[in-house]
């Protein structure tokens, strides 16, 4: 068992939550769920090791509950998450005891010249994988389209992709040596 035991899940969706959170208290921890941002406000952060909010909470809520969670315990991690790689990301963040990235120290997708871009501060020589997670038309589970995978070296790197997987897509994952993820929205709606 590692020194972070007590959670706080905050999710949008109720069932996916409920399954979270009952798969972390069957592997010892104790885990609790909040559904929406509001819901999440009657928690204190002094009472978790660490609170992981959904990828589908958007920007402005989850800058407040990070700024509140923090101003209540300094020392809570606090830990973006995305449904379908949850898990991982929590186990990662549990096994180093912090949730700062160790091989990138910035990703974000914008605008570029002929499509959008990911760019990616890479701090130490690793294995990359570029993920973007859509839901074309009605689907309720994730279309997940391969950007690039590479081995890359320290320093700034860019990845333009066709602007069209945006459209449906919801969220742009950046994976490094197959653990540590990072995070980008790109606009649409969870499902």
């Amino acid at each position: 068992m590692t020194s972070a035991k007590r959670m706080l899940i905050i999710g949008l969706k109720r069932e996916p939550l409920d399954s979270g959170v009952a798969a972390l208290r069957a592997q010892g921890y104790a885990a609790v769920g909040a559904v929406g941002p509001a819901a999440a406000a009657e928690f204190d952060a002094r009472d978790f090791d660490l609170i992981t909010i959904g990828g589908g909470v958007d920007a402005a809520p989850r800058a407040e509950l990070k700024a509140r969670f923090k101003a209540q315990n300094k020392d809570v991690m606090l830990l973006d998450v995305y449904r379908p790689i949850a898990m991982q990301q929590i186990a990662w963040a549990l096994r180093r005891s912090s949730v700062e990235g160790e091989l990138a120290s910035a990703f974000s997708v914008s605008e570029g010249e002929d499509g959008l871009v990911a760019n990616a501060t890479i701090l130490r020589d690793c294995r990359l994988r570029l993920d973007i997670y859509r839901y074309p038309g009605s689907s309720t589970e994730p279309e997940v389209v391969r950007v690039v995978e590479a081995s890359v070296t320290p320093g700034a790197h860019a990845f333009p992709f066709d602007e069209a997987l945006a459209r449906d897509g919801f969220m742009a994952v950046l994976t490094l040596n197959g653990e540590e993820h990072h995070l980008h929205r790109l606009g649409g709606q969870p499902r």
